[in-house]
């Protein structure tokens, strides 16, 4: 049949098997026909010499022998067999070179795209998958241009995949592939055989409606239901089941509500006689109270325990509280709890605890009080049941501003009528320092010597001295002191002994270093480490130092070492209670 040629294309129309046929049918009739006009020898045409210009030509006249040969030997006006090859497959576009190789190569770090586009016309390409905007393997193909803006890029694997691209109004399409049907058949057979994703009619009648655990009809309704006349709490242990819903009026004996309950119960063993052993169950009012029961298959039911809403708790609360603001409002009235304000406060800390009235009482101390109180400010509060049973509290100011660091902390003291007040004892807000040395520290041999730490780390109550080199106790109590020193040292007889000092008065030996080598070196250089911890009892105002001997062999000098606070240290941490009397 005559080709049908198609002249709506569109930019991205498909193109398939019977398009690239059509044409290639196209191609071949057209070149059978051209062979046989070619071999027609009889003028088909019926062209005249008239209609080619000869019109005058003597139908006998012919050329001399030399024009014939010369005419004959010229290679410009004529064509040789080899061109005629050549040209019967003639394309006016190339798309191919002339032995019909493909005409572009388009491999790694070239861009598919930029080929396209910068051919402006129709070309065969073999791109390889590492080049840019390629397909993921390797492919040839042919690309139809239609304009700078739209073209086609069609392509074909060696495994049989085709692939194509389009570039629509300048904007390019990922590659798509094409499977073939049988491609298509093989993939659907791999899918429809893979057992681990389809499920069997017999999982779906496992699974239609059902429970592994079943803890409820088919339909959702309620499984064990518990009759009026029943025992809740045996119904629920006879229903023979590890799980369960129930639902039951507040009738049944043994019931935690006398209001209709939904719950659920769950037992972890059954018996051989199929009664629950081990479990709980928990049921839920409608009026949202929930309860609870646990039975232990030794000991029985534990009974029910009630769990409020939320609401109801919030009530029960605001109840207490008001009960409370009443109880106080009934009972304790300002002569119980009363400020001292004027000449009913006690300003003096001295004065016996028989004056001060029953109840609890607040007084303000200030004006800079010097009569026996913690601080010279603060805040007194007074409980006092009899002259037998009565504390007081000194509470600071909290003032930490300039050199008021120590206004912060809560002290005590009681009263008995026998023996008067007993001495304040801090509880709160306790002093703590650390404190390191700075460069390298002479030891002069055979002294006791005072260890120069001179260098805050840290000190709360700004209570440490750097220019003697004394923690000054800011309140009566127990001490915490902690000490620690690295010397400089070569392999001789050394002896260092470490000691806190109490007011200029050696109070412990806290650490002691003695060694005398086999084979004494002054060119042997190692360092010594003396370290050690005690607690130190002192009056507010008491100062506590560290002291050093040093004793040692041959004349190398000895010294602290230049390390940082790990190494060499002076900690002091307030331990609280009050600076009990010696015996």
């Amino acid at each position: 049949m005559a080709y049908e040629a198609k002249t709506d294309w569109l930019p991205d129309d498909p193109i398939n098997e019977d398009d690239v046929n059509r044409w290639e049918k196209g191609i071949q009739d057209a070149h059978k026909d051209l062979a046989t006009h070619k071999n027609d020898m009889n003028n088909p045409h019926n062209t005249t010499k008239t209609q080619i210009g000869l019109g005058n030509v003597d139908n006998v006249q012919q050329a001399a022998k030399k024009d014939f040969d010369q005419h004959d030997q010229d290679q410009q006006r004529h064509i040789t067999n080899e061109e005629r090859a050549k040209w019967n497959g003639a394309q006016l576009s190339k798309i191919t070179k002339d032995d019909g190789s493909i005409l572009i190569n388009i491999g790694q770090g070239y861009d598919f795209h930029s080929v396209a586009i910068g051919q402006k016309k129709t070309f065969t390409f073999y791109i390889s998958s590492d080049a840019i905007n390629a397909p993921p393997q390797a492919v040839r193909g042919i690309y139809l241009c239609s304009s700078s803006t739209s073209g086609e890029a069609m392509a074909m694997a060696t495994d049989g995949g085709f692939w194509r691209k389009s570039l629509v109004n300048g904007s390019w399409s990922d590659w798509i592939k094409y499977e073939t049907e049988e491609g298509s058949i093989k993939r659907l057979a791999v899918h429809t055989d893979n057992k681990d994703i389809h499920v069997t009619k017999s999982d779906k009648d496992k699974w239609n409606g059902a429970q592994l655990f079943k803890i409820t009809n088919d339909v959702g309704g309620v499984l064990v239901s518990i009759a009026d006349t029943d025992d809740f709490l045996e119904r629920i242990v006879k229903a023979g089941k590890t799980f369960g819903t129930f639902y039951s009026t507040g009738k049944p004996t043994n019931a935690p509500s006398t209001l209709s309950t939904r719950g659920f119960f769950h037992f972890t063993s059954i018996d051989s006689n199929g009664n629950g052993t081990f479990g709980y169950v928990v049921a839920i009012d409608y009026k949202n109270n929930m309860y609870s029961n646990y039975v232990d298959g030794n000991s029985g039911w534990s009974g029910w325990k009630k769990y409020e809403t939320e609401v109801n708790a919030q009530n029960k609360a605001d109840k207490a509280l008001l009960d409370a603001k009443a109880f106080v409002q009934e009972n304790f009235t300002n002569p119980k709890l009363t400020v001292l304000t004027g000449t009913n406060a006690i300003q003096d800390a001295r004065t016996s605890g028989e004056s001060y009235p029953l109840g609890l009482t607040l007084m303000d101390i200030g004006q800079g009080n010097t009569t026996g109180y913690p601080l010279r400010y603060g805040i007194v509060k007074n409980e006092k049941y009899n002259n037998s049973r009565f504390t007081q509290y000194f509470y600071g100011t909290g003032n930490e501003s300039g050199t008021y660091i120590d206004s912060t902390g809560v002290w005590i003291r009681h009263w008995w009528s026998g023996s008067g007040w007993t001495p304040w004892e801090k509880i709160s807000g306790f002093a703590h320092t650390n404190v390191g040395t700075t460069g390298k520290q002479l030891l002069i041999k055979g002294e006791q010597q005072k260890v120069r730490f001179n260098r805050k780390i840290k000190d709360s109550h700004n209570a440490f001295d750097v220019t003697n080199n004394r923690f000054i106790c800011p309140n009566s109590g127990m001490f915490l002191v902690n000490a620690g020193l690295y010397i400089e040292n070569v392999q001789r007889y050394a002896n260092y002994e470490m000691e806190i000092y109490l007011n200029g008065t050696i109070y412990k030996n806290i650490a002691h270093y003695r060694n005398s080598p086999a084979n004494p070196s002054d060119s042997t250089q190692f360092n010594v480490g003396v370290y050690g911890a005690a607690t130190v009892p002192a009056n507010a105002g008491d100062y506590i130092e560290i002291y050093l001997y040093v004793g040692y062999d041959g004349d190398v000098q000895r010294y602290i070492t230049d390390n940082s606070g790990w190494y060499n240290y002076f900690d002091i941490t307030e331990m609280g209670g009050r600076n009990y009397p010696r015996f």
